[in-house]
């Protein structure tokens, strides 16, 4: 994987994408903090133990399958 630089406007996109995905993986059972920790790095998004934020994440990009899911875990 290449390395992501915040300052590197490109980069962005995937970065908040990948920290959304980690969010969500987290939320859900997919994933833990350990085996997160065992990248050479890894993003969260701002609140994102906050199911609301993940929500209206992946309403914005009408990933209604993972909205149904994250309301069956609220």
């Amino acid at each position: 994987m290449k390395k992501l630089e915040w300052d590197n406007y490109e980069d962005l996109a995937e970065i908040v994408s990948l920290s959304f995905a980690n969010a969500y993986d987290l939320l859900v059972g997919n994933t833990t903090f350990d085996e997160l920790s065992e990248q050479d790095e890894f993003y969260l998004p701002k609140d994102w133990e906050d199911p609301e934020v993940l929500l209206r994440y992946y309403e914005e990009e009408e990933d209604y399958e993972k909205c149904n899911e994250i309301i069956s875990k609220q």
